[in-house]
């Protein structure tokens, strides 16, 4: 596998136009035969033949669950129910993902990877901050 970096950092904007800055922790692992990208701190994947076709997919992925979450007006409901903690007032909220150590406490999935495939993650804790 070739060393990559493996931490999400970007933009991203729903329909509405609220612009989002993300940054979370990735575990990469091979599924047979096909490359994928999970981020456990909000369970999206992303897949593909390589890397770069994975990280394509996450990124629509990760686009489609703010929209979703935000169009149905549970956005914060969902992150908290996946560990996030939120914090500020509305106009300047701070979301933090929840630690690795809290996410195999929480999710299984990540257990059976953790487990069963030949993974990579960067452990770094980083934010997601509503801009």
């Amino acid at each position: 596998m070739a060393t990559v970096k493996l931490n999400y950092s970007g933009k991203l904007e729903n329909i509405k136009g609220d612009e989002l800055h993300v940054s979370l922790n990735l575990v990469q692992f091979n599924d047979d035969g096909v490359e994928v990208l999970y981020a456990p701190a909000l369970e999206v994947y992303g897949y593909g033949n390589d890397f770069k076709e994975a990280q394509k997919s996450l990124d629509v992925c990760l686009r489609e669950f703010i929209n979703y979450t935000i169009n149905k007006g549970t956005f914060e409901s969902e992150l908290e129910r996946l560990g996030w903690k939120i914090k500020g007032s509305k106009s300047k909220r701070k979301y933090t993902t929840p630690t690795f150590s809290d996410l195999l406490i929480n999710n299984n999935r990540l257990v059976e990877i953790v487990n069963t495939k030949d993974f990579r993650t960067h452990t770094t804790t980083m934010p997601l901050a509503m801009a």
